[in-house]
């Protein structure tokens, strides 16, 4: 391959040469696709969501619970209401900010390809998360939770990665208004 092909250095800055970028992560939005941090999130979430869901469906009754009086244990139950059951019978409206989180994250995926791995981890997981329970609310109109904590609503591993990734991502705003100002 003729050494053109490959990110030149000078005077301390990278010159790309058309066509060939850095790895998404490290300053320079890649060539094409996903930044993987945001894919790997949101798949892990999505999987991991969508399989528990599916235990706790088949292989508990609705209402039942396992390991009553731990401190964290599995109630099953059948969420019409966003997260930690707020809200109750708006599916459209969950439906629709899924579908505005999701091309949200579509439309910024240049700039999130220049954000640190972490930032795009909470974006994937926010989307994973959102994806997964949009698919329950439009197939079966309500999400299975069963994460029960003491003193705590119901609520599952979707749900938990949208509010960690949001946690995640207003952390950076912060951060990143500190360093501004």
């Amino acid at each position: 391959m003729p050494p053109s092909a490959f990110p030149v250095r000078s005077g301390g800055a990278t010159d790309q040469v058309p066509g060939v970028a850095e790895q998404p992560g490290h300053g320079t939005p890649a060539a094409s696709g996903w930044p993987a941090a945001v894919a790997a999130a949101a798949a892990a979430v999505f999987v991991l969501d969508r399989l528990t869901k599916f235990w706790v469906s088949h292989s508990l009754s609705l209402g039942q619970e396992l390991w009553p009086g731990a401190p964290v244990h599995i109630h099953y139950i059948e969420n019409t209401g966003a997260a930690f059951s707020i809200l109750p019978n708006l599916d459209w409206l969950f439906l629709l900010v899924a579908a505005v989180v999701v091309l949200a994250a579509v439309w910024h995926w240049r700039r999130l390809a220049r954000e640190p791995w972490w930032v795009q981890a909470a974006v994937g997981m926010v989307v994973g998360g959102a994806i997964s329970n949009a698919i329950d609310r439009f197939t079966q109109g309500y999400v299975v939770d069963f994460i029960q904590l003491p003193h705590w609503p119901v609520f599952n591993v979707a749900d938990s990665g949208i509010t960690v990734g949001m946690v995640l991502i207003v952390l950076r705003f912060l951060l990143q208004g500190r360093s501004d100002g």
